[in-house]
This record gives C-alpha cells, sequence and structure tokens, in this order.
C-alpha cells in the first residue's frame, strides 16, 4: 500500500506552520531535489508524501565529510 499523496503547500504548513516557505520557494526546493522523497507533479500541482522531509545539501555534504564518508 502506498502512503497517501498531500499538496506540497499542506505539507510545508505542518513542517514549518506559519513560517512556511512562499510557493516560489516551495518550487525551487522541488526544483532543485531538497525535499525527499521528491514530490510528484500531477496535474498543475505537487504532491508528497506527509513524512517527506526537507534536506540541505550543504548541510548533507559537510556532515559526510565530517563523519569520514566523502
Amino acid at each position: 500500500m502506498q502512503a497517501q499523496l498531500i499538496p506540497v503547500k499542506s505539507w510545508a504548513s505542518r513542517v514549518f506552520g506559519d513560517h512556511q516557505p512562499h510557493r516560489n520557494t516551495l518550487r525551487n526546493w522541488i526544483k532543485n531535489g531538497r525535499i525527499r522523497p521528491l514530490p510528484r507533479k500531477i496535474g498543475r500541482e505537487y504532491f508528497c508524501r506527509p513524512d517527506a522531509e526537507y534536506v540541505d545539501p550543504v548541510a548533507e555534504r559537510i556532515e559526510r565529510m565530517t563523519n569520514g564518508r566523502g
């Protein structure tokens, strides 16, 4: 059974509350792979899993370097 998908705007509201990013920022994050697992475009809107996370690639790279994994 596949997890239920929710609109990215709803996901951002759940994760960031009153400080949710602008829709253009969300689209930029989707384009650059910063929301994982990657949202899907269905029709005109993007949907993601409720347990999706924002991933900062720079912080991820630093963490890998400090842990000795590249």
